[in-house]
Formats: C-alpha cells, structure tokens, sequence
C-alpha cells in the first residue's frame, strides 16, 4: 500500500495511543470522548486524532484484512513510535457471554490460518479476561468460553511489528450471546455498548500509557551514546552493543562519565572494546575481593 502523505497532516506529536476500530459506530464514542478531529484528505481509511493527548484513531472497515491494512497505514501516517500502544476495541459475540461487559483478549487465535497470540500486558484487576477467536464470517460455528470477533487477529498480527507485544491490545465489549441474536445489532445499540465502559477504558489506559512511558525510557538513546555516534560510525550492530554496555556501564558507575573510554579509541569497534575491558576489570576486581 503506498502512503500519500501529502493528502493527509501528518501529527505534530506523536501519538501515545494508537486505536483501531472496525466500525464507525463502534469509534464514535472514543472519538467524542477524547475530541478527536477527523483528519483532512482523501484517506483510504478515516483517520482521526488529538495531538495534545496524543490519540490517533483509525476506522478499518470489517475484517482482518481491513485491520491489518489499516494499522500498517496508521502506523505510517501517524509516525507511531515503538513505545506507542495500539489498542483494537470493538464489540464481540459469545454463547454464554453478559451483554455490555467489556473483556481484555490475552489469548488471540485464528483457525484458519493456525495462528495463536497472547497479546498485552493483562489488567485482570480492572477487567475480565478471555480468548478472543477471529473468524472470517459471523456466522461461522461459535463455541463457549471463548469471544469471536472478526479483526483481533488481524490487527495483532501487524500491530506487534510496530510495538512490543506487552503495548498491544484488543478489548472487547460482548453484543450477542446465545440468547440474544446478532441481528438485534445497530449502531445505536453498538455505540451505548461502547459508550458505557469508557470510564473502565479510562482506568485501562491509566495503566497503558505509563507502561508506553516506561517503554519510551527503556528505548530512547541516551545523550551520551547519542554523542559517541556523532564522533564515529557504528553499524546497526554495533550501535545496538554500544547502546548494551553503556546500559551496563551505568548501573556499576552510575555517576561517572564514559568519556574516558571514547577519548583513546579510534573506530567504533575501540570504544566497544574499552568498555568491554573496563567491565572485565571491574569484575577481575570482584573476584579478587571474594578470594
């Protein structure tokens, strides 16, 4: 899919919150909740956003199809970063499932294309949890215990390439059971379902983005490192080992510089190599003291 960036704003911040959501009734109360705006251009799937919280919305259409196209094109229209969480919601059928309770998916399966996923940090204390079944038709066999959807898989498939597993999500609100047929469904139904678990969704995404922060910490460069790449040139590799030992450097020596170890070196492969030594050192030293 080529992405048209000059018929879509492409976000003065990036977003902390990535939503995908198949129907437009399903994103509507989200997207009042949170005063998204929807986005101008000629879209191939609507896009919606609130730069100063820093939520991007997208509507995929039915389908897993839909859903991974759409959080591929979400992910590259919104510049995404890796600590980013993308959330699915949407509503779910279930045998024997209550009417209007929302559920976290922590087990993704997809029997047609054998496919299992175990998404998301689990909230079991703020919500119910439960097996997510993706299926291609809605009327396909259902079967208790288990939720079924239509875009789940599809999403988490493509949204973990853009994220850490832990940062993706799929919440479901149950609109049908056994005693309740799915033709009862409209979009009004659909929208008071979603609209009656955002303060449940408010407590959920409390806990998410503070996982997103620490993620963010976890991954930003330190400006230090940041300034050994401007004095040599390391392949990807090699600035991923840089980026490892300086880590390892700053728990034994959190409070010394690693200057001293850049200022002999010449390459990218020297400034590794100091600090590989200055770690043995320090161990060498360990051992000595327990002899």
């Amino acid at each position: 899919m080529v992405s048209d960036r000059s018929k879509v704003d492409v976000p003065s911040v990036e977003p902390t919150v990535c939503w995908v959501i198949a129907l437009k009734s399903e994103a509507k109360p989200i997207i009042s909740h949170f005063k998204l705006d929807r986005q101008s251009g000629n879209s191939i799937f609507p896009i919606y956003r609130n730069d100063k919280l820093g939520h991007s919305l997208i509507v995929s259409g039915v389908g897993q199809i839909n859903a991974a196209a759409a959080t591929t094109y979400l992910a590259s229209e919104s510049g995404a970063p890796p600590w980013a969480a993308w959330i699915n919601l949407g509503i779910a059928g279930a045998m024997d499932g209550e009417i209007g309770k929302l559920y976290q998916g922590i087990k993704v399966t997809n029997p047609t294309k054998e496919k299992v996923f175990f998404p998301g940090y689990r909230f079991s204390k703020i919500v119910s949890l439960a097996e997510i079944q993706t299926l291609d038709y809605p009327d396909q066999v259902k079967k208790n215990g288990v939720l079924h959807d239509m875009e789940a898989s599809g999403f988490i498939d493509f949204a973990t390439r853009f994220s850490c597993n832990e940062l993706v999500f799929s919440f479901k609100v149950v609109s049908d059971n056994s005693e309740q047929d799915m033709k009862l469904i409209d979009k009004m139904m659909v929208n008071s379902l979603i609209g009656n678990r955002l303060q449940q969704l408010e407590a959920l995404l409390d806990q998410i983005i503070t996982l997103s922060k620490l993620e963010k910490q976890r991954l930003q460069v330190p400006d230090e490192v940041e300034e050994i790449f401007k004095q040599f040139h390391f392949s990807v590799t090699r600035r991923n080992q840089l980026i490892q030992k300086f880590r390892k450097w700053k728990v034994q020596f959190p409070n010394r510089s690693i200057s001293d170890l850049v200022k002999e070196a010449r390459t990218a492969a020297d400034v590794i190599h100091n600090i590989d030594d200055a770690l043995t050192d320090l161990k060498f030293d360990w051992a000595c003291t327990i002899d």
